[in-house]
């Protein structure tokens, strides 16, 4: 719509006025232009400078209002729009809540479960152990009765264990040290004879005027057990001789008289004696150690014919010489002649005492018979010890003296010198001999070093 046509004749507006008077010519003006627009004679429409000053205002006032409720419109928009969003983020968040509680509870419970399943198989896996513990301690103690049938190896606590042989080796070691002593009133050492013995070991000590005492001491060792290995070794070889009985008629006896105690038991209810109790003679019975190490040679020679001459590829039937000779021997080497008075160990440390005796005589009786019963022990030792290493795989080599003027060697020998200056030094003489093995690949294996007294080298 134009605006209408100023007026000359309309007044200007004074120069100031109240609110009062704004709000009262803003609606005359409105009630004028009302009232033209119901005449529709809009061109005939004079307005005051002030009517026009106050529609200007009005004019921009309801253009601001426009604008501003465009804009609050617009806000308002926004508003739903961000109520609509935090409403579906609330809605979304509750959702996500519960199936973040859910998967909790799941949790919960799948873990309280495999706990649970977690408890039960520490149960288990300690019922387990436990059998574990007691199947190897039975295993072991059948290991140790029995043995493995193709296995050769001694249990930790089987008095044939190389570490339990380590022990008898030392202390008999040491009995032989204190019964070959040549120090002492009451000993007086034959010294032309002891001279012989040195010089037959080829060593360089002389004898005379307190002299050569420790050197002679070990050589009385290594005559003792020369001499006990030569009539041991003769002894348990022995060939057949008529005083012994045949094993297969040894046999049939038993058998004549097991037959004889059946007969006998079918007329009578009282118990009767064991056929097999009496069956042997006194001789017979000291001569067990032979019979049985001439039987169980056989026996073995049988198998490994056997294993050689019939089809077959069990371990079991190679490894049967083996286990037989090292059960017989274990057993020799625990039992064999255990046996107060018995004639072999007698005879033997006789033989030994009167070997020593060449070399030295003991003025005591009372030392006289004090070192005859320390001798039938140390002989009766040392024969188990012969059957213990015996009842070894492979057997050791225990009769290697080192001869005089050897090398002295630190891995294999033992005895009392200064290791800076042992390049200067060799064997005098060797009292007790390397007791070691040699594997396949020719490596040796030291189970006792031998015993040596050393001297200067020359």
């Amino acid at each position: 719509m134009p605006d209408p046509p100023i007026n000359s004749n309309n007044p200007p507006p004074p120069a100031a006025r109240t609110s009062t008077q704004n709000l009262i010519a803003f609606l005359a003006y409105l009630s004028f232009i009302y009232q033209a627009e119901e005449e529709e004679d809009f061109e005939s429409m004079q307005f005051s400078s002030e009517a026009i000053d106050v529609a200007t205002k009005f004019q921009r006032l309801l253009d601001a209002y426009k604008r501003y409720k465009r804009q609050n419109e617009l806000l308002e928009k926004e508003k739903t729009d961000l109520l609509t969003q935090n409403y579906n983020i609330r809605l979304q968040a509750d959702q996500w809540q519960k199936a973040v509680n859910d998967i909790t509870v799941r949790m919960d419970s799948e873990k309280r479960r495999y706990q649970q399943r977690a408890n039960e198989s520490d149960l288990e896996i300690q019922g387990l152990k436990k059998q574990i513990v007691q199947f190897k301690d039975e295993a072991s103690q059948l290991q140790s009765r029995l043995g493995n049938a193709t296995s050769f190896h001694w249990g930790d606590n089987d008095a044939n264990n190389t570490v339990q042989l380590n022990k008898v080796i030392s202390n008999i070691q040491d009995k032989l040290d204190e019964f070959a002593m040549v120090k002492g009133r009451d000993v007086l050492i034959i010294e032309e004879n002891a001279a012989r013995l040195l010089q037959q070991y080829k060593c360089t000590t002389k004898i005379g005027g307190g002299k050569g005492k420790p050197v002679l001491s070990a050589a009385l060792q290594r005559l003792t057990l020369e001499t006990l290995f030569h009539h041991l070794n003769k002894y348990l070889h022995q060939p057949e001789k008529s005083s012994r009985q045949n094993p297969q008629l040894v046999n049939q006896q038993l058998q004549q008289q097991h037959q004889q105690a059946l007969a006998t038991s079918r007329h009578s209810t009282s118990p009767q004696p064991n056929p097999r109790s009496s069956s042997l003679g006194a001789e017979q019975n000291n001569n067990l150690e032979v019979e049985i190490t001439t039987t169980m040679t056989s026996l073995c020679d049988l198998v490994s014919q056997l294993t050689e001459s019939r089809q077959g590829s069990d371990d079991v039937s190679r490894a049967t010489p083996i286990k037989i000779r090292q059960q017989i021997y274990a057993v020799l080497g625990t039992r064999g002649f255990c046996k107060d008075g018995h004639p072999f160990i007698e005879q033997l440390s006789s033989a030994i005492l009167e070997k020593i005796g060449q070399y030295r005589q003991l003025k005591s009786e009372e030392r006289q018979s004090e070192v005859k019963k320390n001798t039938i022990e140390i002989v009766r030792d040392i024969v188990q010890l012969y059957f213990r290493l015996n009842a070894q795989e492979p057997v050791p080599d225990f009769t290697e003296f080192f001869g005089a003027g050897s090398t002295i060697q630190n891995n294999v020998m033992d005895g009392s010198w200064d290791d800076d200056n042992i390049e200067d030094l060799e064997v005098e003489i060797c009292s007790f001999p390397l007791i070691s093995v040699r594997g396949k690949d020719n490596v040796r294996k030291v189970l006792s070093k031998a015993q040596v007294v050393a001297r200067k080298r020359n």
